[in-house]
């Protein structure tokens, strides 16, 4: 998903310990507006063109915010080296316009100038007429924020006569509001509660910040050690209130109480709604702009009909608190007269489950089990632990034990299972064993090994082979997970079918046989959304993107997990919107758009991917593709978590701390790290990570294992052509690197095909081809310009005709991320003077003349 920013942002370092009420809740920088900014600035900055920019939009949309941006970007155009770029700006009130506007059309002040004018739709005819005439004269640019249906008839005429470019400004799109969210808690807040503004303020950043101030005025904030929650309340003010009177001003007292019920119930059925309430109130509420119909994105199945909801969220969440219990019952009742409980659809099942419970009814047993279900099958985790909580204290069932258990997994609360599972234990011990499986997974993501083991030792039949599977899974021996996912696959009817195949798919592709994983995954594809017994369902189109990651298929990778990702985002799916996010990371990485992979991967204290694995996923892709980067000093790059037991993730660590050794110039450590992991992954059989390790070795610039000789059994050309990138790399084999390099590029791995164009060119130029090493310089070149900003060992001097020595090139890389000469000595366990002079050759042979030099040459 071009690459929208991913929501998960850095921490605000030395931010407040716990919610102050008089937190000044402005975001540190203009969010989600970079495309309009940039016209914004283009025609400002122009010295031809349009006389200026006006601004139109609803209020609240972030306007003035744009305007104050663009105004003071404007202002400090001289700090952009461009002369001719650089105006005064001058902010006027309405008021004052038509007096500046004249001086200025008296005067023919050579010097051009920027009047920045907020709320221009309240100008006066006067002032509209001057502001015309200015800009016909173009002889200063305007900048004009105004309400897009108000304001003279003149000013609207501007952008019609091509005087002036329009920007029309919608609300926030989820991401950036999200984002905007966040940074109004300095990054605190968690997610959850980002979510949950975020979906009220629909977009207004107005909206959005009242509804903030509203929370901590109400102390609805709690501190929870570094991070804030948000409670479940509907944070209100008087300004809010407003806002809902404002909306429902001209709905009758009738209409507000149908309002209510379509609150109570959203999205409503159409077809539902028309039984119960008259036509012409339905249309009354339409034409008031109170009520919008949404019909179904995709091709409808037969029966599907649209859907009624509120038109703004937050009126809906105020209707929705402020109904009585009377009146919440009276709606429920009404609602099942018409719509039987067995004609509801998934969504509505828990929908009216929690409308039960508002109401002070428990739900019967078996509509109440199906709610849950059905909960966890949309991922709707709050919803899942809140009506299996009532299941299990009102009905005490040990289904209803299973399933609480599975929601406080899915949420990542693995502290609170276990305290549950200890209530179990002690109230009803018969019920403990339905805990079982899944206590045991939540010990295994938390590594407790130990204490999953002894859990695990309750499980039989294939509940035992698909928690050995994981287990196995878990530590790294893909080939011994594979064989009892196996086990699990044979019994179709299995309740752990649908998580079995999503470990061997994983397996497959770990031990290099990616084709294998997708045709398991076709075998059993329509299976896994019926299966009760899985525990990852979030993850079953994940499986199948990595999979096809593998097999060189990274344009359909990147499809899936955006289409995914997105529809995680819209959905508000906390936790599966970072855990799709991560994978979406990963494709971008293997494709070398570093700067668009490395959000996915950057994670606040209070956004996270809720399970440990995904999380230690993300610190080991955030330290690799910051090393991927150009500039910066190494000890400023993300850490990894330490410590981490290898498991499933020694290839990636190895890779990881390889990279961190070889920008503080320790190769010998870095060949120890990626020897190692080589020689353990090819010991058990995953010979996928093997090939990563080896391809990485040579991307390093790093002497080759001794396997990179060896025809290892993977599947696949893009598996296939890593291998043999070090394979050429190693043996200088022009031949089969000209072949690898495109095989990489029309697998749309570009980095890597650059690379290998790189060191083509390298080896052509020692061999006296300089035609053909210019050619792959063009070639690498043409490549990098998809990949962004970015500068790895074998780019650097790219198209330099200079022969540097390894330690040479060391030497210059750290000098070039501002290393002293006795730092580098250090590092290197060398002496100063032996830097200086290693450092004096660089020069000589590059052209450099500082290291500033040295740095822009170093960068491709």
């Amino acid at each position: 998903m071009a690459s929208p920013e991913h929501p998960a942002l850095h921490a605000t370092p030395g931010g407040p310990a716990g919610p102050d009420p008089f937190l000044p809740l402005h975001p540190p920088a203009l969010v989600g507006r970079d495309r309009e900014l940039s016209a914004a600035l283009q025609v400002l900055r122009a010295s031809t063109g349009p006389a200026g920019v006006l601004i139109v939009g609803a209020a609240g949309v972030g306007k003035t915010r744009l305007g104050e941006e663009a105004a003071a970007r404007t202002s400090c155009a001289r700090d952009t080296g461009d002369r001719g770029a650089a105006r005064d700006v001058q902010r006027l009130a309405p008021a004052t316009v038509a007096t500046v506007v004249q001086r200025l059309l008296r005067s023919g002040s050579a010097r051009s100038r920027t009047l920045w004018i907020d709320d221009a739709h309240l100008l006066p005819g006067s002032a509209a007429e001057g502001l015309c005439e200015l800009t016909r004269r173009r002889a200063h640019k305007v900048l004009l924020a105004m309400d897009g249906t108000q304001g003279h008839p003149r000013l609207q005429t501007l952008w019609k006569d091509q005087l002036v470019a329009r920007l029309e400004l919608g609300p926030l799109d989820v991401l950036s509001t999200r984002r905007v969210a966040s940074a109004l808690f300095a990054d605190r807040l968690t997610w959850p509660g980002v979510v949950r503004l975020a979906a009220m303020s629909q977009g207004n950043s107005t909206l959005l910040r009242e509804l903030a101030r509203a929370a901590l005025a109400q102390n609805l904030i709690t501190s929870e050690g570094s991070t804030w929650r948000l409670g479940d309340a509907v944070p209100v003010s008087s300004a809010l209130r407003d806002l809902v009177a404002q909306q429902l001003a001209d709905v009758t007292h009738h209409d507000r109480r149908v309002l209510e019920l379509i609150a109570l119930a959203e999205p409503v059925r159409l077809d539902v709604l028309e039984r119960i309430v008259a036509p012409d109130t339905l249309l009354a509420l339409e034409d008031a702009g109170a009520v919008r119909v949404s019909h179904p994105r995709a091709e409808p199945a037969p029966g599907t009909s649209p859907s009624v909801g509120l038109t703004h969220p937050y009126v809906a969440q105020v209707l929705r608190q402020d109904v009585g219990p009377l009146r919440r019952r009276h709606c429920l009742r009404t609602w099942t007269r018409h719509v039987p409980e067995s004609a509801l659809s998934p969504a509505e099942r828990v929908r009216v489950a929690q409308w039960h419970l508002d109401a002070g009814d428990l739900p019967a047993q078996e509509p109440l089990r199906n709610a849950v279900r059905c909960a966890l099958r949309v991922h709707d985790v709050p919803a899942a632990i809140r009506l299996s909580a009532a299941a299990w204290y009102g009905h005490g069932a040990p289904w209803a034990a299973e399933l609480h258990a599975r929601a406080l997994f899915a949420d990542g609360a693995f502290d609170d299972l276990h305290a549950f599972a200890e209530k179990v234990a002690a109230g009803h011990p018969e019920h403990l064993r339905t805990l079982a499986p899944t206590q045991a997974r939540a010990c295994l993501f938390a590594g407790r090994q130990d204490r999953a083991e002894e859990i695990a030792r309750r499980l039989t039949g294939t509940e035992r082979s698909a928690y050995l599977a994981l287990a196995t899974a878990f530590r790294g021996r893909f080939t011994i997970a594979l064989e009892h996912a196996r086990t699990v696959l044979r019994d179709p009817e299995s309740p752990c079918h649908a998580e079995s195949a999503l470990i061997a798919t994983g397996a497959l592709a770990r031990l290099g046989r990616p084709h294998d994983a997708l045709r398991l995954y076709e075998n059993l594809r329509g299976r896994t959304s019926d299966d009760e017994g899985c525990l990852f369902e979030a993850d079953v189109e994940e499986a199948l993107a990595l999979a096809r990651l593998y097999a060189g298929r990274l344009d359909e990778a990147e499809a899936i997990l955006g289409r995914e990702y997105r529809t995680a985002l819209e959905s508000n799916l906390v936790g599966v919107d970072a855990r799709r996010g991560l994978g979406l990371g990963l494709v971008l990485l293997e494709r070398g758009r570093i700067r668009e992979a490395l959000p996915y991967f950057s994670f606040t204290p209070a956004y996270q991917a809720a399970w440990q694995p995904w999380n230690i996923r993300a610190a080991i892709h955030a330290t690799i593709a910051a090393h991927c980067l150009p500039g910066g000093r190494p000890d400023t790059a993300p850490g990894l978590p330490d410590p981490v037991a290898p498991g499933p993730y020694a290839a990636g660590l190895a890779v990881a701390r390889a990279w961190q050794a070889h920008r503080r110039g320790e190769q010998g450590r870095a060949r120890l790290v990626l020897h190692t992991a080589v020689d353990t992954a090819l010991e058990s059989g995953t010979y996928g990570d093997a090939v990563v390790l080896l391809h990485e070795t040579a991307r390093l610039g790093l002497p080759a294992h001794a396997a990179v000789e060896e025809e290892l059994p993977v599947q696949g050309t893009y598996l296939t052509s890593r291998l043999h990138f070090a394979r050429a790399v190693h043996t200088g084999d022009t031949q089969l690197l000209a072949r690898v390099c495109r095989t990489l590029a029309d697998a749309g791995a570009h980095l890597y095909a650059a690379e290998g164009y790189a060191e083509l060119a390298r080896l052509q130029r020692r061999s006296g081809r300089g035609r053909a090493a210019t050619a792959s310089t063009v070639q690498a070149r043409t490549l990098l310009r998809d990949c962004g900003d970015v500068s790895t060992p074998a780019l650097h001097f790219l198209g330099d005709p200079a022969h540097l020595s390894e330690r040479e090139r060391t030497v210059a890389r750290l000098a070039a991320q501002g290393l002293t000469d006795k730092e580098i000595a250090q590092r290197l366990v060398v002496s100063p003077r032996t830097v200086s002079n290693t450092l004096y050759r660089v020069y000589q042979k590059v052209g450099a003349t500082d290291r500033r030099h040295l740095r822009r040459l170093l960068s491709p």
